[in-house]
C-alpha cells in the first residue's frame, strides 16, 4: 500500500478522496476551506500511517465418530 492523504472538514460525514501527493491534499483542503458552507470550520489533512484488516477464517468440518 502506498501512503496517501485525505481532507476532513469538521462536522462532515468523512473523507471521500485519497490524494497520492500531500501537496494535492493541501490544495484540496484550501479549496474546501474557501467553500461558503465551510467558512469557520477546520479542514484537516489526514495521513494514512498504517492499516489493519481481518481475514475470514475457514470453516472446519469434523466427522462425528
Amino acid at each position: 500500500m502506498e501512503k496517501f492523504w485525505m481532507c476532513l472538514v469538521d462536522d462532515s460525514s468523512g473523507c471521500h478522496y485519497r490524494h497520492t501527493y500531500k501537496d494535492d491534499a493541501i490544495k484540496e483542503a484550501e479549496r474546501l476551506a474557501r467553500m461558503e458552507s465551510n467558512v469557520g470550520k477546520k479542514v484537516y489533512i489526514v495521513e494514512a500511517i498504517c492499516y489493519c484488516k481481518t481475514e475470514i477464517k475457514p470453516v472446519i468440518w469434523v466427522e462425528v465418530q
